[in-house]
């Protein structure tokens, strides 16, 4: 190999020789952030399951109208909100919301606050939406007589023991806030059922 030929050849062998240095960077920094963002909603000190906890109760159900917004920020102030945080050791979890005059929607989550689980009032038969949460193992002892996918009577299975439920229902006027907020801490529900109480196994 001539002179000038190997002088050419050298930087692409520098190249070559840094390519694996390289390769093993991108692919450290991209492992990194996936395990970042796993790990965030769990290493937070500020997460959902910490800031419900301050004003909740484990599987009874808390209206955060008023002061919501600390709670939940970014909150709609045309909705009203009700929040149950559950923990399903105990039994399966009874949901229960009122449909209110305009909108009504019922959310789950994990505790982490990854959703499993949503529904509202638009596919109701009836005036409340009626939600079983289960773990896997209660879903299998757990069974209606009814269709378990209608929206008032529905079986949801939850891939954590613990998380919350979130009850909101639309006031389209401000005026009536404390009617909506009224019928949700009336007429809404959140209990772990005792044997007798659980729908019958088929």
């Amino acid at each position: 190999m001539s002179s000038i030929a190997s002088r050419l050849a050298r930087p692409f062998r520098r190249v070559l020789g840094a390519l694996p240095w390289v390769i093993a960077g991108l692919l450290l920094g991209v492992a990194v952030h996936i395990l970042s963002v796993f790990a965030l909603p769990r290493l937070a000190p500020d997460d959902a399951r910490a800031r419900l906890a301050e004003v909740t109760a484990v599987n009874r159900l808390t209206t955060l109208s008023g002061g919501g917004s600390v709670v939940l920020p970014l909150a709609d102030p045309a909705f009203e909100t009700a929040v149950c945080r559950f923990d399903l050791s105990a039994g399966p979890l009874h949901v229960r919301a009122p449909v209110t005059p305009h909108y009504t929607a019922v959310a789950l989550y994990t505790a982490t606050g990854i959703a499993f689980g949503a529904i509202n009032d638009r596919a109701a038969t009836r005036r409340t939406l009626d939600l079983f949460v289960v773990t896997q193992s209660q879903r299998r002892e757990l069974s209606t007589d009814e269709d378990e996918t209608a929206a008032d009577n529905l079986i949801l299975v939850s891939p954590t023991t613990e998380g919350f439920v979130l009850i909101r229902a639309l006031a389209v006027q401000p005026s009536l806030g404390p009617l909506i907020r009224e019928q949700l801490a009336a007429q809404s529900l959140c209990e772990i059922l005792t044997p007798e109480q659980a729908p019958a196994t088929q």
